[in-house]
């Protein structure tokens, strides 16, 4: 598996990997605005931030093509602490342990080439397989951090984790 940039035709894939609401909250807790999601939608999600030198959208390939989806930003004004989100992998390539690829090669990139030294990232408290993925790679959760979210006409809760040194 490698990262590259994202790129505008990649959002066919984002789309499709998007099997439901609650899937699509889970991703992005409606950042690209209301569900369904849609091509256009990402689109101009990355091209109102193509001239931002503190946010990348990166896509995940393999010998099958493209796979994943996962960004990253720098989250404080020194650019030592990044932020990974919108971690997606493709929904029939689950269960084969994709995604603790694709973060370990986020978290790879942030420490090597973006040069941080503290990695977060944020997942709601009900997702558990994606809070496991988390934790195998040794982010833990910031017991004090815990950002409320109205989606669907509830509350969640999306816990604040950080990777340990």
């Amino acid at each position: 598996m490698k990262l590259r940039p994202y790129k505008n035709e990649d959002a066919k894939h984002i789309v499709g990997w998007i099997k439901d609401e609650t899937a699509y909250y889970q991703w992005c807790a409606g950042l690209f605005g209301e569900y369904p999601l849609s091509e256009k939608k990402i689109i101009e999600f990355y091209e109102a931030l193509q001239n931002n030198t503190s946010y990348w959208g990166m896509t995940a390939e393999d010998e099958l093509g493209v796979m994943g989806h996962i960004s990253m930003r720098f989250v404080d004004e020194k650019k030592r602490v990044v932020r990974l989100g919108f971690v997606l992998v493709d929904v029939n390539r689950r269960g084969q342990g994709l995604g603790k690829e694709l973060v370990s090669l986020g978290i790879a990139y942030a420490r090597l080439f973006l040069e941080a030294n503290r990695v977060t990232l944020g997942v709601f408290e009900q997702n558990a397989v994606a809070k496991k993925c988390y934790e195998s790679l040794g982010f833990v959760q910031d017991q004090e951090s815990v950002i409320k979210y109205k989606v669907k006409e509830q509350e969640w809760n999306c816990l604040e984790m950080v990777l340990n040194p």
